[in-house]
């Protein structure tokens, strides 16, 4: 396997309509033969990639319980909607008095 080397890495550019040489900025690349903006992979390139996705094994992990904004999903997949006060917290209905 061979690393990857600053002076061999390209982008593709539409204006050359090739891959080239880039200035990488912190938002966007730019080809260093014409200064337009440059691109990971050409069209082409892009849908054969995302074809290539598309057509590859799905293993992995299964997906772990999940808190969200609306409760917590327990295993089961139920969703539990019921509002959560923290026992130790001051809740509108606590009796303690203030100092």
């Amino acid at each position: 396997m061979s690393l990857n080397s600053f002076y061999d890495d390209r982008k593709f550019c539409t204006a050359c309509d090739n891959y080239v040489a880039y200035l990488s900025g912190l938002d966007h690349s730019y080809c260093v033969q014409c200064g337009s903006e440059v691109r990971l992979f050409s069209a082409d390139d892009w849908d054969r990639f995302q074809n290539g996705l598309d057509n590859r094994p799905r293993n992995g992990r299964k997906a772990k319980n999940v808190r969200n904004a609306l409760g917590a999903v327990d295993t089961q997949g139920e969703v539990d909607n019921e509002p959560h006060l923290d026992t130790e917290g001051e809740g509108p209905d606590d009796q303690r008095e203030s100092a």
